[in-house]
């Protein structure tokens, strides 16, 4: 390859030169149209007050500024690089340029002027559309940045705004690229706006779904507020723990809506554009099932717990409470198998055969697993003849606890060490219910036989009805008998009538205020009687026997072990 003379390397650089200058006073011009564009939004914008709108205008035309100098940069390398190459091929610049403005003159019809021209005016109004989109959400921005708001909130409105610019941009150059692509070959076209829908839908997507978790934050925030009305409206405000559940299922009805509609663009009427939308259903049909139960559960609180200040009985709640997670319990399952008949119906498939197949195998599953059914049967029969209720203190199947929950198959007791015990209806065989009526105290006092016994028994019923005349529910009567005789005492017990679960707490009072009462009438504690024997060898009248005499033994000799036994 020879190298270039220097006539050609001036004249391609003479045409690098005006190449550049043009180039400089295009930027020029456009950056003054985005400019005073930009102004006259800004000006007319409500989004913050005028120092904000002041701010984000000085921010936004440094952005322009220092943009349109790293344009004209690379546009200026990259002409650099094409009047290297022209030279080395030996071809003059500013003759294929007069050249191509020629063939343009030329074009009668002008077609390829009229892309070329068009071309140029669509990338430009992208350009100018992109400039002003990133100006209205800078503006928003700053004016979401004055609001008063925790950091995790600010921190969800920035996150939501990066996407609305990136959504926005995707948006742009999508449609730029299907708008200039509009001349080219068929599938050119068809995978350029393939693209375009793919991504466009993508990242509007990731928008719409991360705006919709600010809005839902935003809503049950604000609900908690809700729960101090006296409107319907106050059961919005006890359903904060559905929050995450609806965040999943806007992010699945987003991102599946989108695909659908991407489908049906370009798939019309085939099973993959059909099998979107009956996903969208199903995804309905399933979160509105799950708000259902909810509320369900709230208005079946409401009706059996709603009163309970009014309702003095403490059975009759104990009873209320009671039903409320069985009537629960035939609720969740009622809309749960609702719903799944409806999902089927929305598949296209006939759930008859299914429900009459469903009941053949529950009556074979029954005549197989014959416990379960009598666990069931024992917890309706439990329910029904009211033999337990929540709260009551029971002795069941060995386990002495309080009753916590009562199922259609078991039954939830917890025990004085916090263990929690499930026991199948089934093997409630025997009760034994410390909460129903009344209970008795019991309390044994030892009593010298010195003592006057009728005076005693006297004493302790009159401390056991002053003990107990302050307590609600222990109006019965309070009875003193001789229980048994032992070897250094009369055993004495004090039985009086109390509330249910209360027997161990009124036991004690009375323990104390006995003790009490026994030591200021002197009545002192019993004393065993027993008769120790002791036998003498000593006759009456001997003479004593004589004291020793202690002998002089000597010095003392030294240790020898005894001799051994001949």
């Amino acid at each position: 390859m020879t190298l270039p003379n220097l006539d050609l390397l001036v004249h391609n650089l003479v045409a690098l030169c005006i190449v550049i200058v043009v180039l400089m006073l295009l930027s020029q011009l456009i950056v003054t149209a985005i400019l005073r564009l930009s102004s006259v939004l800004l000006s007319a914008s409500v989004l913050g007050d005028k120092e904000t709108v002041k701010d984000v205008g000085a921010e936004f035309r440094r952005r322009v500024r220092r943009s349109a100098v790293v344009g004209v940069a690379l546009l200026g390398l990259l002409s650099l690089a094409a009047m290297g190459f022209l030279s080395l091929r030996g071809l003059r610049a500013l003759d294929l340029a007069l050249a191509f403005v020629a063939r343009l003159r030329e074009d009668a019809s002008g077609p390829f002027k009229t892309r070329l021209l068009s071309s140029v005016g669509i990338i430009l109004g992208a350009l100018v559309v992109d400039a002003v989109a990133r100006a209205i959400v800078a503006a928003l921005g700053k004016g979401l940045a004055n609001w008063k708001v925790d950091e995790k909130r600010r921190e969800s409105l920035a996150e939501a705004l990066i996407r609305l610019r990136t959504a926005l941009r995707t948006v742009i150059l999508g449609g730029t690229a299907v708008l200039v692509a509009g001349e080219l070959a068929p599938d050119v076209q068809r995978g350029v706006l393939l693209g375009a829908y793919i991504l466009g839908a993508f990242y509007v997507s990731r928008f719409v779904a991360n705006a919709a978790h600010v809005l839902v934050d935003v809503l049950f925030d604000r609900s908690t507020r809700l729960t101090r009305l006296e409107s319907p409206l106050k059961y919005l405000g006890s359903l904060t723990h559905l929050a995450p559940i609806t965040k999943r299922v806007i992010d699945y009805f987003v991102y599946l809506s989108a695909a659908t509609w991407v489908a049906d663009a370009f798939t019309p009427d085939t099973w993959l554009a059909q099998g979107g939308r009956i996903g969208i259903r199903i995804l309905a049909i399933f979160y509105a099932s799950r708000v259902l139960v909810e509320l369900c559960v709230l208005f079946v609180q409401e009706i059996f717990l709603g009163n309970v200040d009014k309702d003095g009985e403490k059975e009759n709640l104990q009873q209320r409470r009671t039903l409320v997670p069985v009537a629960v319990g035939f609720l969740r399952y009622g809309i749960y198998f609702s719903a799944l008949v409806m999902v089927l119906r929305e598949a296209s498939i006939d759930p008859t055969p299914l429900l009459a197949g469903a009941g053949v195998i529950g009556v074979a599953i029954g005549l197989g697993a014959q416990a379960f059914v009598g666990d069931i049967v024992a917890g309706f029969f439990i329910l029904f003849e009211n033999l337990l209720l929540v709260g009551d203190l029971v002795e069941v199947s060995g386990v002495r606890g309080k009753v916590e929950e009562i199922g259609v198959r078991i039954t939830k007791i917890r025990d004085d060490s916090g263990v929690l015990h499930a026991i199948p209806n089934g093997e409630v065989r025997k009760v034994a219910n410390h909460s129903k009526a009344y209970v008795n105290a019991i309390v044994d006092v030892h009593v010298p036989y010195e003592e006057d016994l009728t005076r005693v028994r006297s004493l302790l019923a009159s401390v056991a009805e002053k003990a107990l005349s302050g307590q609600a529910g222990a109006n019965g009567p309070v009875e003193v008998k001789v229980q048994e005789l032992n070897e250094g005492s009369v055993l004495l017990r004090v039985i009086a009538r109390v509330p249910p679960g209360q027997d161990e707490d009124l036991g004690d009072l009375l323990r104390e205020r006995i003790v009490d009462e026994l030591r200021e009438a002197k009545i002192g504690a019993p004393r065993p009687r027993r008769a120790v024997l002791i036998e003498s060898k000593i006759r009456v009248g001997a003479p004593p026997p004589p004291e020793p005499v202690e002998e002089d033994s000597g010095p003392p000799q030294p240790f020898s072990p005894p001799a051994a036994d001949a």
